[in-house]
């Protein structure tokens, strides 16, 4: 089992839970989506958040004082297995402790995620060229103890 995080400075010293202070993060649109009361699966993640880790995000939310609920469910896989994957989601008196701030807080994370998305092809082409400079750069594992250059 993980150990909780380390309380970020101000949360639940009061009580009250902090919000990220970066707002185009994907710690920030979970905290948002959450407070909004919407129930989040890690399959959410993947379409609306661009991640596949949300347990870690979730994991770091809990340092900032905030009191994340887990619970497991059952899904029938393709493959005919049954896993129990979880959904997170807040508490209706914990979406209360956030304060009359917390909306405005939301409509700027995801004012400041749209604009991030914004340069979803430009990441795409950067990650692509990065990609082809590193095949580019690597030996093919067959050929290492190959002298191609040498006299016969």
């Amino acid at each position: 089992m993980k150990k909780a995080p380390a309380v970020k400075q101000g949360a639940a010293v009061a009580g009250t839970p902090i919000f990220p202070q970066r707002t185009n993060t994907v710690t920030a649109e979970v905290l948002a989506r959450l407070l909004r009361g919407e129930t989040l699966t890690a399959l959410d993640s993947v379409f609306n958040s661009s991640t596949t880790r949300l347990g870690a995000f979730v994991f770091s939310l809990s340092g900032y004082g905030w009191e994340i609920e887990s619970e497991p469910f059952a899904a029938g896989c393709k493959d005919g297995r049954v896993s129990w994957p979880h959904k997170y989601y807040l508490r209706a008196e914990v979406i209360a402790k956030a304060g009359a701030g917390a909306g405005a807080w939301c409509a700027q994370v995801f004012k400041d995620r749209r604009e991030l998305r914004r340069k979803a092809a430009q990441a795409e082409r950067e990650a692509a060229r990065l990609n082809a400079m590193r095949r580019a750069s690597r030996v093919h594992p067959g050929q290492l103890g190959l002298d191609l250059g040498g006299a016969a």
